[in-house]
């Protein structure tokens, strides 16, 4: 061969070495199936045969099973305080949904409630976005039941425009629009009649801005929404729905404290308006509902107020 061409297939052959050196360049990661989410009905059980589901769905069906394992903590102890009918949810392809089952164990002593952190730890054919976590409380029915009141969502700055038409009513009013969202914690329904809400100009005058008319029973994991004003339209996710019996809640932007007590005047629910105080014009929402820090509604959904709903617009 001549030497020109045994150089030639030299420099061919270094070529091909080099280019086969090259690192190779990842793509997108895709997901692997459907996204899986998780809700627990209801989130608050009583000891003495109380149910509670633990709900798997699917962002779509898939062609190939999704399997999805539960892992428990919490206070509660299985087989003592509890039972769970599986910790392995499979969804068949084509389905979109799966549930488990805790069922509490009655007992005579008075321990004090307990609770049961389900959280997913792991999934075959789906996949998850961020750690999937929701907390059952098993009240004890031997004690005394408390009053458990959660300010869910509070908005006191609507946006401008009908944008801001809270109550659904057509016309966005500055007052009439502000709400707030609470929401029975207890496994018992609470009688609410005669509770009382202040602002903090309400609460040195004691003057509420709202009492809670007669019959105001709220079951248990329900929400009540209070609105400012004007005439409240929509489902609001299926929770009692009312308006300020003064008209007004009167909740200012910055430098506010609302007050809710019951009946008796003792405190139940305190909000201090003033770390807040950014004119944010949306609400504030826990976030995850009922367990979360506050945050402003946009920051994490599409919403800037979801009133009688969680942040999605599901029911509670």
């Amino acid at each position: 061969m001549h030497v020109k061409s045994i150089l030639a297939v030299a420099v061919v052959t270094l070529l091909t070495v080099t280019a086969c050196e090259t690192d190779d360049v990842e793509g997108p990661q895709v997901p692997d199936g459907p996204e899986v989410l998780m809700t627990l009905n209801p989130s608050i059980i009583n000891e003495n045969g109380g149910v509670s589901s633990v709900e798997i769905s699917l962002s779509s069906s898939s062609t190939q099973d999704v399997q999805v394992n539960l892992g428990l903590t919490g206070s509660a102890t299985e087989g003592t305080d509890f039972n769970i009918n599986t910790q392995e949810i499979l969804i068949m392809a084509g389905d979109i949904a799966g549930a488990a089952t805790i069922t509490a164990i009655d007992n005579s002593d008075e321990d004090g409630s307990r609770s049961v952190v389900v959280t997913v730890t792991s999934v075959s054919g789906g996949y998850t976005d961020g750690t999937l976590q929701q907390v059952l409380e098993i009240e004890d029915d031997e004690g005394p039941i408390t009053t458990q009141l959660l300010l869910n969502e509070i908005l006191y700055d609507p946006p401008s425009g009908i944008e801001g038409d809270a109550n659904g009513d057509g016309v966005r009013e500055a007052q009439g629009d502000e709400f707030l969202e609470l929401v029975n914690l207890s496994s018992m329904p609470l009688d609410m009649s005669g509770f009382f809400i202040y602002d903090a100009e309400a609460l040195t005058n004691n003057d509420p801005r709202h009492v809670f008319p007669d019959g105001s029973i709220l079951n248990p994991g329900q929400a009540i929404v209070v609105f400012g004003g004007g005439t409240p339209t929509g489902g609001f996710g299926g929770s009692l729905v009312q308006t300020a019996s003064s008209g007004l809640l009167n909740m200012n932007n910055s430098g506010d404290f609302m007050t809710i007590t019951d009946a008796m005047g003792a405190i139940l629910v305190e909000f201090d308006i003033e770390p807040l105080s950014n004119n944010p014009d949306e609400s504030y929402t826990r976030n995850p509902d009922l367990t979360g820090e506050f945050e402003q509604h946009n920051d994490n959904t599409p919403l800037l107020f979801s009133p009688g709903t969680r942040v999605d617009e599901s029911a509670f």
